[in-house]
């Protein structure tokens, strides 16, 4: 279960694939979710979220649990 909180963006990688994938797999997996995802895209965006920042407020994660379907 994800818990809802900051996460750098290592940090919610490993969180959502830690047994599933390989470590050095897991952020481009994040990455491919989030491109694919136009709804989750405009979440984000509309809570000021850019490429370079270094991590996910905890808005963002419980945006990103919902379009992703994850528990």
């Amino acid at each position: 279960m994800l818990e809802v909180k900051d996460y750098s963006k290592q940090e919610l990688a490993d969180a959502m694939y830690a047994g599933n994938i390989k470590p050095k797999s897991r952020m481009k997996k994040l990455w491919r979710e989030i491109a694919t995802c136009p709804g989750l895209q405009d979440d984000l965006k509309r809570l000021h979220y850019r490429t370079g920042d270094s991590g996910f407020t905890a808005a963002m994660v419980e945006r990103i649990k919902y379009w992703l379907c994850i528990d």
